[in-house]
């Protein structure tokens, strides 16, 4: 085998070893950099961002589990009286709206449909006033915050993406 065959051969292994190693690390550096943390009355969550189209639709529907300290922020463009309803949830939740970094109000103990409830029979839960994000949370997390129309909301990425979010701390 000739020396420039060996060579090549060599560097193949050692591309492939790189991307066997660097291609799991990239994908979990993206799973993080769509991350926040929450901080409401100095308890903190952990919080998926949902800050486009898709990922506001879909939000929770689906999960089967979510942790006391897992949940997930919506991000809207501009405050307004966006409706939110249980489509797909399989988990009963807490919300919490919240508008220029406080919150405005609750839902708590939002129970999942059952089985085969068509879209139309849904129940839509809207916010008291104009709002900018919501974060859902895992039900009866809004009382162990002991939180309060008024309380400061603390929002800060994971990891810095492209978007700032609002009153980091």
């Amino acid at each position: 085998m000739s020396g420039f065959l060996k060579a090549f051969i060599i560097l193949l292994g050692v591309a492939i070893g790189v991307a066997m190693v660097t291609i799991p690390y990239v994908e979990e550096v993206s799973k993080v950099q769509k991350k926040a943390e929450v901080k409401i009355n100095n308890q903190y969550i952990t919080a998926d961002i949902a800050k486009d189209e898709t990922t506001r639709d879909k939000g929770l529907g689906g999960r089967s589990s979510l942790g006391i300290n897992e949940g997930m922020l919506f991000l809207f463009p501009q405050a307004g009286q966006y409706g939110f309803w249980m489509k797909d949830m399989v988990i009963p939740i807490d919300l919490i709206w919240i508008y220029q970094g406080k919150i405005v109000g609750f839902e708590q103990n939002m129970q999942p449909p059952a089985p085969g409830t068509p879209d139309s029979a849904l129940q839509q839960y809207l916010p008291p006033s104009p709002i900018d994000e919501v974060l859902e949370l895992h039900a009866g997390r809004v009382s162990l915050l002991q939180a309060n129309v008024g309380d400061q909301v603390f929002v800060k990425p994971l990891i810095p993406t492209s978007r700032v979010l609002q009153n980091p701390q």
